[in-house]
């Protein structure tokens, strides 16, 4: 009989290994996505084996020329003096655009978000009144 009990779990302990809760185990087991077994009149129980068709990886492995897989994200090539030239320069122009506005602004900078949605809320609800 021990043997038997190692080859199966309870839903509840399903759930525990899987990391989620036991309404998405039943759930599963309803859709047909895991089989489940009766054990008596009212434990149910699930394969260990059949738990490990659950786990599939969320994306394609990556190879490498060796044909090994790897999980590690794929670097990109190093910038030409060019790129990195161009880069400084869109960050230049965006800078004196920030400037431009503080300046039309009289130095002063924009209000918290929190105080526009709350005066955009207000002008909203007078509007509906």
């Amino acid at each position: 009989m021990r043997a038997l009990d190692e080859d199966y779990v309870t839903v509840t302990e399903a759930a525990t290994l899987l990391r989620v809760a036991p309404s998405t185990v039943r759930r599963w087991i309803r859709e047909g996505d895991v089989p489940a077994y009766r054990m008596g009149r009212r434990r149910v129980a699930l394969k260990r084996d059949d738990l490990r068709t659950l786990i599939t990886p969320a994306r394609p492995a990556i190879e490498t020329n060796n044909n090994t897989a790897v999980d590690d994200p794929v670097i990109g090539r190093r910038l030409t003096p060019e790129e990195i030239q161009q880069a400084l320069e869109a960050l230049d122009r965006a800078q004196r655009h920030a400037a431009e506005i503080q300046a039309r602004r009289g130095g002063k900078l924009f209000p918290p978000s929190w105080i526009t949605i709350n005066e955009q809320r207000d002008e909203r609800t007078r509007q509906l009144s």
